[in-house]
């Protein structure tokens, strides 16, 4: 691992540090199923049945877990630690009927991907990759994904656009409702540098009280060229950019883009 690499882990593990805990409780409104039956409709859109599916900064494994629960054999990676145990503890809990070794979690930095296993298909979901800052990274991130494909395979991500960021979509709370856990969150963004800064602030309840702890979190808003160019470079041929949930072609005012980018090759049928 590369001094910037370790920096780059550290910095995952920051912003996803005391919040691993808590983050299956914040995410709790989530339809997961929804977003699960919408990447099966791309997935489909496309011509992919895929086998075996890489998820890229999988948080806790949500869909890591639901796509194993329904037939596919998943690896998950994260660069947060504490996420990642997470995820594990599921399995180790039995709390999801799922066998133990399906799915298997790794602890990496999606800019430096480094799995021997190639998959029928990838996915990244919930902007995760707006957290990285650097558009070499990004660029780091998607050629390791490409590695990772078997030829004609597809990678779908979401992420949240300028737009979104850009417009203080990350400026929300629920302090007033009072169920934990708790949060304030305030945003800037900076035009030029085309990062958001969101200052987080929760209250969680635990076995001692209730502790308030903050994380300051950065996601980086990206253009369509830029996302295009990347994965280009990356050797994936085919892109298609859509609203998020739609087969509708982005606007201007468009929050959540969804990408499916494919590579060149023989197309792969599920087994």
């Amino acid at each position: 691992m590369t001094s910037k690499d370790l920096a780059q882990f550290r910095a995952g593990q920051a912003q996803f540090g005391k919040v691993a805990a808590i983050y299956d409780d914040l995410m709790s409104g989530i339809s997961y199923d929804l977003w699960l039956r919408y990447v099966k409709q791309l997935w489909l859109r496309h011509g992919q049945s895929p086998h075996t599916v890489l998820d890229v900064a999988c948080g806790t494994g949500n869909m890591s877990y639901l796509l194993a629960q329904d037939g596919y054999e998943v690896v998950g990676i994260d660069s947060s630690g504490g996420m990642i145990d997470q995820a594990w503890a599921k399995a180790r809990n039995k709390t999801l009927p799922v066998d133990q070794s399906n799915p298997a979690f790794y602890c990496q930095n999606a800019a430096a991907i480094d799995l021997d296993q190639r998959f029928d298909a990838a996915i990244s979901l919930f902007d995760s990759l707006n957290y990285l800052l650097e558009y070499e990274d990004l660029r780091r991130c998607f050629a390791g994904v490409a590695r990772c494909l078997s030829p004609g395979s597809t990678f779908i991500f979401d992420v949240n656009t300028r737009y979104a960021l850009s417009h203080r979509f990350f400026d929300q709370d629920n302090m007033q409702i009072g169920c934990f856990p708790l949060y304030k969150w305030r945003s800037q963004w900076d035009e030029q540098t085309g990062v958001c800064t969101i200052d987080m602030e929760f209250h969680a309840l635990t076995d001692a009280g209730v502790e308030v702890f903050c994380e300051t979190h950065r996601q980086r808003g990206y253009s369509v060229e830029e996302l295009k160019s990347a994965l280009l470079e990356a050797g994936f041929l085919e892109t298609e950019f859509l609203q998020a949930f739609t087969f509708k072609a982005p606007r201007a005012k468009t929050d959540r883009l969804y990408v499916v980018a494919k590579l060149p090759g023989s197309e792969r049928g599920r087994i």
